[in-house]
Order: structure tokens, then C-alpha cells, then sequence
């Protein structure tokens, strides 16, 4: 089979090899990749590679299983399904066929294309683990108390697919009010109709005018699926204001002199913990619980696409199959991508 190889080193780049077609363990399918979807993580993990380490970056997955391991029983060859690979492992996705655990294999109704079920498996279950393991919100099935408040929420990126996907479920959940800050992607995300404010954060006082669009209400949560200095600073005015809260994040702080105010607390979400990998980000505890979390809520995802109560993020197919790629992560770490996800068609 083909399989595409990414480097950085000098600058970026790709080999396309013939490689074996891989063969599935136990607990794995192996899936013909149809469309493969690109990630920010797709250049983080490969910058400082040179051309002897050019790896196969890709994880994100829409295809037809060709065969499953002995103890698979959920799927069978000639499924429509899509799936998250095991980030820095063996077999990735920029490949004819793609090796997935089970766990995280989900099918596709018909309703959803393969182009747009390889815009999902990555971002959504980090916005899912960020929302319910991480700020622990109720879940879409849970019961509102008699007379409960709603509970707000801060959103930042919510013209990313992960921010995207966050209020779609913020939504599910019944939370509010859900405030988001976007900028160029702010009509897109007005189109989701999940946000009761949208913010610009290209001009004024973004953590002020974020907390007079909640009004009396008091922001105690917020999920940064940004996570550089521009977000989580001034969500952290936000938080501090209200007294205090907790900000979830899916890259850790590199500024060494950042301290988070008082009463501002800060969780991890690393989505890797879908395979029970902690990647030092989270605990063993963490990854295992949210090993059990991914397993069940692909599964709810399945539905929730079937039922059209989540859309799947809007997507652009690059030129060329395997030879558009590195020009799409090259795209992406320019942060020239904003309200779609880039993706590959692989196979027919």
C-alpha cells in the first residue's frame, strides 16, 4: 500500500512509501481509508522530525473496514465506520489502510459522507472529555433538577472544529448561557445556532465584554480549545471575576511565569486518553476512566449524527490524495485554516 511519511526538518515535507498492508490485532479493524482528516497536532508532532524520522502523522479516519482481530465484534468487513488512531503509534491514517483499536471505531449512519465522518473522531471526543470528564457538566441524557439554574459556560474557538463540537454539546446539555469567542469564523459559528453570545476577540476588551454579555451570571467554567496566552489569560480575568472557576485546556502553559489568579483552577484534556494513554498530561486514573468514557460516547456519537442533533464540522477536500497533505499540515501550522477542517481522500 501507499503511506505517506511527514517531516519538518528543514522545512516540510513528505515521503510517499509502498509499505505492507498491516494486519489487525485482537482488539483492532483494519480500515481501507476512503478520507483521512488533518489535525493541529499533525505538525506538533512532526516539527522537529527530520526526513530519516518522517513519520505518518494522520489519526483521524473515514473508511470501509476491510477485516477486524479475533475479539472484535461489533463491526465486520464492508462497515461503513470512521476512527481515531492511536496518536504516534505504527499505521496512522495518511495510509491506504489504517490500523484502529476497536474501543474507537464507531460507524456512520448513512446520512453522514465519508468526508465528513473524517472531520469528526479527533475533535469531537476532545470537546466531549473536555466538557464531561474534565469540567464535568451534565451529561446530554441527565435530568435537570426541578427549578435548577443553567449552568454557564465559556467557550473560546468556537469557530474550531473541537470549539465547534464543544457547543454543539454545551447546547445537548442544556447549558447556559454558552458564550464563545471567534473571529473570522464568527458567521459560522452564528450558523450553528448554539452560542447565546458570540464574541470578537480582534477588537476591544474581550474578557469584558464577555462578562457583560453574562450579565448576573456568574462564569465558573470555561473550555480553551485554543490554549495560547490570548485565550487563557483573558479567560482567566473572567473566571477571577466571578470569583473563581476552573479552565480546561488541551496544551499545557509554556510561559513558566504564568500563574493562574487565585480560585482559578486549571484541568488537562489530552485526547490521547481515549486509548488510556496519560502522555504526562493527565493521570493513569484519568486515562483509564476516560478510556471507558471514549468507549461508550463514540458510540452515543453514532446517534446523535443518525438523529441530526450533531453536525459534522464543514470540511475541505485537498488536491491530490496523499500528495495534498503535507501542503494542508503546512496550512495549519501557518494558522491559515479557520471554520473547516482539511482533509484527503485516500480511497473510492
Amino acid at each position: 500500500m501507499k503511506e505517506l511519511f511527514i517531516y519538518a526538518k528543514p522545512k516540510y515535507g513528505g515521503v510517499i512509501k509502498e509499505t505492507p498492508i498491516p494486519k489487525p490485532g485482537p482488539k483492532e479493524v483494519l480500515i481501507k481509508v476512503i478520507y483521512a482528516g488533518l489535525n493541529p497536532k499533525d505538525w506538533k508532532s512532526t516539527r522537529q522530525r527530520t526526513e530519516s524520522e518522517a513519520f505518518n502523522a494522520g489519526d483521524d479516519v473515514a473508511g470501509i473496514v476491510e477485516a477486524v482481530g479475533s475479539e472484535v465484534f461489533e463491526f465486520k468487513p464492508g462497515d461503513r465506520v470512521a476512527g481515531f488512531h492511536r496518536m504516534l503509534t505504527p499505521h496512522g491514517t495518511y495510509a491506504e489502510y489504517t490500523i484502529v483499536r476497536a474501543t474507537t471505531t464507531f460507524h456512520l449512519p448513512p446520512n453522514i459522507s465519508f468526508q465528513s465522518g473524517a472531520s469528526l473522531p479527533l475533535a469531537f471526543m476532545t470537546a466531549a472529555i473536555a466538557l464531561y470528564q474534565g469540567l464535568k457538566v451534565p451529561l446530554p441524557t441527565a435530568i435537570p433538577e426541578a427549578n435548577a439554574e443553567k449552568i454557564p459556560i465559556l467557550i473560546w474557538g468556537g469557530a474550531t472544529a473541537v470549539g465547534a463540537f464543544a457547543l454543539q454539546l454545551a447546547k445537548l446539555s442544556n447549558l447556559g448561557p454558552i458564550i464563545t469567542v471567534a473571529g473570522d469564523g464568527i458567521d459560522f459559528v452564528k450558523s450553528l445556532n448554539a452560542a447565546d453570545h458570540i464574541i470578537d476577540y480582534r477588537t476591544g476588551d474581550v474578557a469584558q465584554k464577555i462578562i457583560t454579555a453574562a450579565g448576573s451570571n456568574k462564569i465558573k467554567l470555561a473550555f480553551d480549545s485554543i490554549s495560547d496566552p490570548r485565550s487563557y489569560e483573558p479567560i482567566s480575568e473572567v473566571l477571577a471575576a466571578s470569583g473563581g472557576g476552573t479552565i480546561n485546556m488541551v496544551d499545557p502553559v509554556e510561559d513558566k511565569n504564568w500563574k493562574f489568579p487565585d480560585g482559578v483552577e486549571r484541568s488537562a484534556t489530552m485526547v490521547g486518553s481515549s486509548h488510556g494513554d496519560t502522555w504526562g498530561i493527565v493521570s493513569e486514573e484519568q486515562a483509564k476512566v476516560d478510556q471507558e468514557f471514549a468507549f461508550w460516547f463514540y458510540r452515543y456519537l453514532s446517534h446523535l449524527l443518525a438523529e441530526g442533533k450533531i453536525q459534522p464540522h464543514p470540511v475541505e477536500v485537498l488536491p491530490d490524495g496523499l500528495n495534498g497533505i503535507v501542503a494542508g499540515v503546512q496550512a495549519l501550522f501557518d494558522r491559515k485554516v479557520s471554520a473547516k477542517k482539511l482533509v484527503a481522500r485516500i480511497g473510492e
